[in-house]
């Protein structure tokens, strides 16, 4: 009802076999700690967790007397739970019991205590959508369902509904008064994560484009970007699509099979660029449709309460919809990042991140391509490395390459996995996973070099267009690619976020994303006069 995944996470999908139809799915729900690595032994997290719990509930109630045993029950409960995720690295290595079934056959399926055909058709209902029992659902992780039905049918219903609802509580933190949030700055601190409180109208402003995404874009693009760049972001995604079709033509590990079918789906690939394109238009019908149910009243925390019911309806709604294989969907266009859909083989390159340092329509080019360029050859790239690599071009789980290219690949990628995992985290003397964060070093290691190659074939083509920047006149056009490549990376951050990212994160660190990819780039060389074992410059490059 509000968009919460408590123990279990229910919602409606593309389908993986039929990408132009939705289906349900229901599958583990999160962790108030995030990764069950957490509740393995007891260290100051998990105490200042439990604080937290402890604190945020005695502000909301007059009677502490039992609170105390309440949030020990609670938090047994939990550290239960996160057994049955099993630890981070466990969840990447054992492939999921993923099942295909209908609401009519759910019940027979699980044979589990917990009445899960009941719980889905409830939330779908409180959507006035009426589910059918030839509906089809993805069980996500069956295992795991059995495990916490197993767990949960032998917990008091005190406990039970403390969970719950302290788990909702704790994720409506951010809208709740100051004394709420400075509880959760407690438990911030506490793992390690430093934070200022952020301007009132900051937060105003994020809120807003949370949940009202395409009317914040619509103000932004009036007031702060050229339509005209749109154009040459187009011509950049073609121009870089076609370096990537190269790079697999050239390929001599690839059979032609999967070579062909590669290069087909980089093709199709649906591109979008900026925004949807009815957000420049002075007919606002779309977007009236779209939030004419934010009817609001004077009560803050009654509003959040009904856009985050407005938000679970419209996802339980498109059960009954069809896939719009060119749409935008719900992602924010206000937002700096990139995104790949195997569903919809389709990028995303959000508004948001059309600025500076990726990119600026007025600046060289060799500094767009070091930038935004190289995150396109980037999302690009996921059309075949990692969860790419298990669908067609039309977006259904079909694999795209044979067993054998499959092997070479496995083979080939072991450079890349070994060379990421042998860098070292400055101050906390761990090394960084390779194994975890492989797709997207790949990604970064191939998006480099295609961005390049497309700036190169740009600068023949118009050899009088890219001037040098005053000041910065001494480096090349090459050099300044480069150079701007390592400046979007660029970042600062505390051991303990370094930690938890390279415990966690499929990326790797910032340093390493720069010095990877440079490092087994033969042009990297060129360009800076290095001699391989020199500086960053790797004597066995990694290939791509």
């Amino acid at each position: 009802k509000y968009q919460n995944n408590i123990i279990f996470g229910i919602g409606t999908s593309i389908d993986d076999t039929n990408s132009t139809e939705y289906v349900l799915t229901i599958g583990a729900g999160n962790l108030g700690l995030d990764k069950p690595e957490y509740y393995m032994n007891e260290s100051k997290t998990t105490m200042a967790y439990r604080q937290d719990m402890f604190d945020s509930a005695s502000a909301l109630s007059n009677d502490t007397s039992t609170i105390k045993q309440d949030v020990n029950d609670v938090y047994k409960l939990e550290k239960e739970l996160a057994k049955c995720y099993g630890t981070t690295d466990e969840q990447q290595q054992r492939p999921k019991a993923r099942i295909r079934t209908t609401v009519g056959q759910l019940r027979q399926l699980l044979h589990a205590s917990f009445d899960f055909t009941n719980y889905l058709t409830s939330a779908y209902a409180s959507a006035n959508v009426t589910l059918m029992d030839s509906d089809i659902v993805i069980v996500e992780d069956i295992d795991y369902l059995y495990c916490v039905s197993s767990i949960i049918e032998q917990v008091p219903p005190r406990t039970l509904q403390n969970y719950a609802i302290g788990r909702f509580m704790m994720q409506l933190n951010d809208n709740l008064p100051k004394q709420f949030r400075s509880i959760k700055e407690n438990l911030n601190h506490a793992v390690g994560v430093t934070t200022t409180e952020r301007a009132r109208a900051v937060n105003c402003g994020r809120f807003v484009n949370k949940y009202m995404p395409f009317a914040v874009t619509k103000l932004y693009i009036k007031k702060h970007f050229d339509d005209n760049a749109r154009k040459q972001v187009f011509e950049m995604v073609a121009n870089i699509k076609k370096k990537i079709i190269n790079i697999l033509g050239d390929s001599t590990w690839m059979d032609s099979i999967s070579k062909n079918k590669t290069i087909e789906k980089v093709l199709a690939i649906d591109v979008q660029i900026g925004y949807p394109d009815y957000l420049v238009s002075d007919n606002v019908t779309q977007l009236e449709m779209q939030y004419a149910d934010y009817v609001f009243d004077s009560s803050f925390i009654n509003n959040i309460f009904k856009i985050l019911q407005i938000k679970a309806k419209e996802e339980f709604q498109l059960l009954r919809k069809h896939v719009d294989r060119k749409a935008w969907d719900d992602l924010p266009p206000a937002t700096v990042n990139a995104f790949y859909s195997p569903l919809k083989n389709q990028i995303i390159i959000p508004v948001g991140i059309l600025q500076k340092p990726f990119y600026d329509k007025d600046a060289p080019r060799y500094l767009n391509s070091g930038g935004i360029g190289v995150v396109i050859g980037h999302e690009i790239t996921h059309a075949f490395v990692g969860r790419g690599l298990h669908f067609d071009k039309d977006g259904n789980r079909i694999p795209l390459w044979t067993h054998e290219t499959i092997k070479a690949f496995i083979e080939r990628k072991k450079c890349i996995v070994d060379q990421y995992s042998s860098f070292t985290v400055p101050n906390l003397n761990i090394n960084a996973n390779g194994d975890k964060t492989q797709n997207e070093d790949i990604a970064d290691n191939i998006g480099l070099r295609a961005a390049f190659y497309a700036y190169q074939e740009f600068i023949q083509a118009n050899p009088n267009a890219d001037k040098r920047l005053k000041d910065l006149s001494k480096y090349s056009p090459t050099q300044m690619f480069f150079i701007n490549y390592a400046h979007i990376w660029s970042a600062k951050m505390t051991d303990a976020s370094a930690r938890d990212r390279v415990l966690s994160s499929d990326h790797s660190l910032e340093p390493f994303r720069v010095n990877g990819p440079t490092s087994n780039f033969v042009e990297f060389d060129r360009a800076c006069n290095c001699k391989p074992g020199q500086g960053n410059s790797r004597v066995n490059k990694c290939p791509a």
